[in-house]
C-alpha cells in the first residue's frame, strides 16, 4: 500500500513542492503546509486499503466537504525533511460527520494534521463555491512578501495597487487582486473563517508578518501565484519601498482588458 501511493503523481507533487518551498527559503523550521483535494478516482487507484487508522474530531463547519479526501501535511512537519519521511509527515484524510478519519500516513494515524487545518478546509470550501475546479490550498513564508508587508501599509487595495504596477505580469497573474488580513494570532482560531472569508473573492491571502496562503488548481497553479507575488515584492523592496514610475492604473486597466480579465 505505501509503495504504491508514494508513486502517485500527487504524492510526488507534493514532496516536491514542500522541497522546493525550503530551498527557496520559505518553508523554515515547521513553517509551511498545504492540502491537496483528491478525487475518489485518485484515492481508489492509489490506495489499495481504506482501512481507518485514527478519527480525530472536528470543532468547526465542514458542510459542503463531508465524504471529501484530501492530502494534507501534518502538524509540526519539516519541509526541509518532508522527501526523508512522507508517510510520517503527510496524510490521507477523509472528512466525516464532526471528525476527519486518516486513511493513510502522519505515521500510521499517531499524529495529527497541521495546526491550520481548519484554515485549509474552510478554504478549499471556500473556493469550491467560487471555482470547482480547485484543488490545492498551500501556506509559506516568502521573504520578501513578508518584508514588504512591514514597509508598506497593509490595505488590501493599496497593497494590490502597488503589485500591479511592478510588473505586467501581475494584473495577469491575479487580476481579482490580493486579500489581506489584519495580524491575527495563526493556528486553529479566528483566523482560519477570516482567511476563508477572503478565499471567496481572492486566490492569495497575505498575513501580514507571517506569510501567505494560496489556491490554485494544480501544484503549478499555486506556486506560480506564489513565485509571482514573492518576486514583485523583492523587487519593491529592491527599490527602497518607493515606486518613482511604474505601470500606471490606465496601463493596468488596458493590460486586464487586452487579455479579458476585466
Amino acid at each position: 500500500m505505501t509503495d504504491r501511493v508514494m508513486k502517485a503523481p500527487f504524492m510526488e507533487e507534493a514532496v516536491e513542492s514542500c522541497r522546493y518551498f525550503w530551498e527557496a527559503g520559505w518553508g523554515e523550521n515547521h513553517a509551511g503546509n498545504l492540502s491537496y483535494l483528491l478525487s475518489e478516482d485518485e484515492v481508489n487507484t492509489w490506495l489499495s486499503q481504506s482501512n481507518i487508522l485514527n478519527s480525530i474530531p472536528i470543532k468547526f463547519d465542514t458542510g459542503g466537504l463531508s465524504g471529501k479526501y484530501f492530502l494534507v501535511t501534518r502538524a509540526g512537519a519539516f519541509f526541509r525533511t518532508i522527501h526523508k519521511h512522507p508517510r510520517k509527515d503527510l496524510g490521507i484524510i477523509r472528512i466525516d460527520d464532526g471528525k476527519l478519519s486518516v486513511l493513510w500516513g502522519f505515521d500510521e494515524g499517531r499524529n495529527r494534521p497541521t495546526s491550520e487545518f481548519p484554515a485549509h478546509m474552510l478554504c478549499h470550501r471556500a473556493r469550491l463555491q467560487s471555482d470547482a475546479n480547485n484543488k490545492l490550498i498551500m501556506h509559506c513564508h516568502p521573504t520578501h512578501t513578508i518584508a514588504m508587508t512591514f514597509a508598506h501599509e497593509t490595505e488590501e487595495q493599496a497593497f494590490t495597487k502597488t503589485m500591479w504596477s511592478l510588473n505586467s505580469e501581475c494584473v495577469l497573474v491575479f487580476p481579482e487582486g490580493l486579500g489581506m488580513l489584519p495580524w491575527m494570532v495563526c493556528g486553529e482560531g479566528e483566523i482560519g473563517p477570516a482567511t476563508a472569508k477572503k478565499m471567496e473573492q481572492y486566490r492569495v491571502v497575505l498575513w501580514p508578518y507571517h506569510g501567505i496562503f494560496a489556491a490554485g488548481k494544480s501544484f503549478e497553479d499555486t506556486i506560480g501565484l506564489i513565485e509571482t507575488v514573492e518576486k514583485n515584492a523583492q523587487v519593491y523592496l529592491l527599490n527602497g519601498g518607493k515606486i518613482q514610475r511604474g505601470i500606471s492604473e490606465e496601463q493596468v486597466r488596458k493590460l486586464a482588458e487586452a487579455f479579458q480579465l476585466w
